[in-house]
């Protein structure tokens, strides 16, 4: 009985212009999504390919310059022309070593907070500048987000569900033939199951289908364990919407009912929960505003400006093994104050951070827990931790180049207090950040 009703609902489907609606546009969709999604991975990888060969060709341009010098062949007219000088190497122009969050394989499936977080930036002795390749970009596409294939999965897909899925039974009633279902010696329910069962292997074996076959094409590797993680997590997904729509034809309602009712779901669960769950959480944990964050940063700078000399005096009694005393150059003792200066602002800033860090976190922590509340919350989270955009994940880049950072420093910073220059061979033990 079922292959009947498999045979006769295959007819009947195909007939549709809803299956060839979805036939036709969701694969459109998808593709267009991944190749997006491509190019955006491309770009970032090209971005970082870039900025890690201009470092190597920095340094070793300045060491070819150092052997010159050491050979007598080249000599130095400045200081800052010095390829020795701990501080030429470690805080002007090109000196400094980028930190990347490396695209991760399934990265093109979701932009997630790109657009808003950087994905890398430079470290320098006194600096930590992250860096956007879409920092001119219209603001309205930074509000709006990007268009990638978990924009279509997670809002999209539903639509069409509820399209191919709204009318399984109530239509029977409307065209006069529900008397002829019910004639049938299985139950109405058996029945409306595998209707909906055909209908779910046909959405899904598009969506599915056009992933491999779209993400072939663009080069992303789904023939792993995290591509059979995604089929199995847009499997259930799409069964979630399909079970919506059973649950619908079951009741005895038109099948304008129907439509209506299913898409006052894909509202609720896509914006009314979302919209709740932001207000709870910024109830509970308000986040002091940026203003105030700026207007203490400012506040650290000139306390810190108007106890200069007093903090430079203060470190030399406690330091007094770290600072050459008598006949030095004069950029020594200008950027020796700078040194301890950067270090009192990046340490009491620090110490500020805590209580604006604090309440988003636990913003963080609680909007996790409330997103079961809503499968497509919960994807839209899943799949941006694969992707490796996730908030999580971008926001760690600071805390990686503070840690690179204290490494750097540890290298040069001895080195210039001691008025110490580099010999060539020691530039190659310059420190490489770490790959993430």
């Amino acid at each position: 009985m079922m292959i009947h009703i498999f045979d006769f609902e295959w007819r009947h489907i195909r007939t549709s212009g809803a299956f060839w609606g979805t036939a036709i546009i969701l694969p459109l969709l998808i593709g267009f999504s991944l190749y997006l999604g491509s190019n955006r991975t491309t770009q970032h990888v090209e971005t970082i390919n870039e900025l890690l060969a201009t470092e190597t060709a920095f340094y070793d341009d300045m060491r070819s310059q150092l052997e010159a010098i050491e050979r007598g062949d080249a000599e130095v007219d400045a200081w800052f022309q010095n390829p020795a000088n701990p501080l030429v190497l470690g805080q002007f122009g090109e000196a400094g070593r980028h930190i990347f969050l490396h695209p991760k394989p399934l990265a093109p499936l979701a932009a997630g907070q790109l657009d808003i977080l950087p994905y890398y930036g430079k470290v320098t002795l006194t600096g930590l500048e992250p860096l956007r390749d879409n920092a001119l970009e219209n603001p309205f596409m930074q509000v709006s987000g990007s268009f990638d294939f978990a924009f279509v999965l997670v809002w999209l897909v539903p639509l069409f569900i509820i399209v191919m899925g709204y009318n399984v039974i109530s239509s029977e009633r409307e065209r006069g033939t529900y008397s002829l279902l019910q004639s049938q010696p299985i139950s109405i329910r058996a029945i409306l199951f595998q209707k909906m069962i055909i209908r779910f292997l046909l959405v899904n074996g598009i969506i599915i289908l056009s992933l491999i076959v779209w993400s072939v094409m663009f080069g992303i590797d789904l023939f792993n364990i995290q591509g059979l993680q995604l089929i199995v997590a847009i499997s259930l997904y799409t069964s979630f919407w399909f079970a919506l729509c059973v649950l619908f034809n079951l009741f005895q309602t038109s099948s304008a009912m129907n439509a209506v009712g299913l898409t006052g779901l894909w509202v609720f669960f896509l914006l009314i929960i979302p919209s709740v769950i932001s207000l709870i959480v910024t109830s509970l944990h308000p986040v002091p505003s940026r203003a105030l964050w700026i207007t203490e940063q400012r506040t650290i700078q000139q306390a810190v400006q108007a106890e200069g000399d007093d903090l430079f005096d203060s470190w030399i009694v406690e330091h007094p093994e770290e600072f050459v005393e008598g006949d030095t150059p004069q950029f020594y003792n200008t950027w020796m104050r700078r040194f301890v200066w950067a270090q009192t602002v990046a340490e009491r800033e620090h110490e500020a951070e805590r209580q604006f860090e604090e309440p988003r976190k636990r913003q963080a922590q609680l909007a996790s827990r409330l997103r079961v509340l809503s499968p497509p919350m919960t994807l839209q989270a899943w799949l941006e931790r694969k992707a490796g955009t996730d908030t999580e994940r971008l926001r760690s880049l600071e805390g990686e180049m503070r840690a690179f950072q204290q490494e750097w420093q540890e290298f040069f910073l001895p080195r210039f207090r001691r008025l110490e220059f580099l010999r060539s061979d020691e530039l190659i033990h310059i420190p490489v950040s770490h790959k993430n």
